[in-house]
């Protein structure tokens, strides 16, 4: 047995009766039964289970990082748009991926994963997603020339629903009727949001609203594709290497522009890319933890909070208010993602074969944590002692191994 001694909170959930079992409130004068039931709750989230991490999350945090993360990457494209005419998007897209870098780099050794980060088995899947994704923010920031903040960020929502069709086309996945309706739903929204750029052009105010909200529309489709990508990817990549070597190829891609023509910026506009830089690395960092302490479908839904903060910086910034008729599309478009997010959250999607439906394994795993919340005494002098350590995990961790009770 180690020296070492490791913290492993375990979970005392003393059981009434079966009957008890779910049961809203606690039932005077049941007995508990002899013994405790433990739960050791690895340190490394290597040997965790889903249960385990129930026990580890903070909803309200990660709701409060999720809305930061929003924050920060609104401000990263107020900052794109204060020099989208003055910079070409080239020296923008190397800026917010450079300097990104920084706040990442930082982040990852604060945490000791950047030998995570650094591990890759697919480096050539690193390459095509990066160039995927590096043409997907170009196209997004050169739009921010021609179109309102507001408007460019609500184009970016239409990614999760092409998401969803090329993971049908590429992935094989299956798509059930309930999302071909909220599709149609969400590309009805894009009509709307284009729609006011027609109309611009047609009344001879320039192309420009056109090619614009055409940029950020086929921007959205591609960083869709970069998403299907990621989702291949993370079968053998963790997200701390996704992450920093996309960081790593967008920097480099951006930096191949420097022939087309890059400009000598000012000390405002030099200090306004680099904040753009770590604005976007802060933001990837609070949606990367925010994931680690609520699940994905709490926070997910919170992303659209990002077209709150972009309408408030382009009216108080800019003098930007956004065409009602985008406004009206960007609301179908949320709506169909949120639907999406919703009926995930439940569970219903469709299984592959083999494997057990969604929502049967959440309803397990909801009544285990109903059940030892409401049976739980932290204060037992039983629970963990140091003679209870008496194996270890395949990481030299030391177990909590379950005892008879002496009571």
């Amino acid at each position: 047995m180690s020296a070492r001694r490791t913290f492993w909170p375990t979970i005392s959930a003393f059981l009434g009766s079966r009957d008890a079992i779910g049961s809203s409130s606690l039932d005077a004068g049941l007995e508990p039964l002899p013994c405790s039931i433990r739960m050791p709750i690895p340190t490394s989230r290597r040997y965790m289970t889903s249960t385990h991490r129930i026990f580890l999350m903070n909803v309200p945090a990660g709701i409060a990082l999720q809305i930061s993360a929003t924050f920060f990457f609104a401000v990263m494209s107020a900052l794109v748009r204060f020099v989208a005419d003055d910079v070409p998007s080239g020296q923008v897209v190397f800026a917010r991926s450079a300097f990104g870098l920084v706040p990442l780099v930082i982040w990852l050794l604060w945490k000791q994963r950047m030998t995570s980060a650094l591990v890759t088995h697919q480096p050539l899947g690193h390459v095509v997603r990066g160039l995927v994704g590096v043409s997907a923010m170009w196209l997004s920031f050169a739009a921010l020339a021609f179109i309102p903040l507001a408007e460019a960020v609500a184009f970016t929502y239409v990614t999760p629903l092409v998401a969803v069709l090329l993971a049908a086309v590429l992935l094989g996945e299956r798509v059930p009727a309930y999302r071909w309706a909220v599709l149609g739903v969400g590309f009805a929204g894009i009509l709307l949001m284009l729609w006011p750029s027609f109309t611009h052009a047609s009344l001879g105010s320039g192309p420009g609203p056109l090619i614009g909200a055409a940029m950020a529309l086929v921007g959205a489709v591609i960083a869709g594709l970069a998403v299907t990508q990621v989702r291949h990817l993370t079968r053998t990549e963790t997200s701390e290497a996704i992450v920093f070597y996309f960081s790593i190829v967008a920097s480099l891609a951006g930096l191949a522009t420097l022939p087309l023509g890059w400009v000598v910026p000012d000390l405002r506009t030099s200090l306004v890319l680099i904040a753009t830089g770590i604005a976007g690395g802060l933001g990837q960092i609070l949606m990367t933890t925010a994931t680690r302490y609520a699940p994905a479908s709490v926070v997910a839904p919170l992303n659209y909070a990002t077209l709150i903060w972009a309408t408030l910086f382009g009216v108080l910034a800019f003098g930007e208010w956004p065409d009602s008729l985008v406004l009206i599309g960007a609301g179908a478009v949320v709506s169909a993602g949120l639907v999406l997010v919703w009926r995930e959250r439940h569970g219903l999607k469709v299984p592959a074969p083999g494997v057990p439906r969604a929502e049967e394994a959440a309803e397990e795993t909801a009544k285990l944590a109903a059940v030892i919340s409401q049976r739980t005494r932290l204060d037992d002098p039983a629970v963990a002692r140091p003679e209870d350590y008496a194996e270890e995990d395949e990481g030299g961790q030391e177990l909590p191994v379950r005892r008879a009770c002496s009571r």
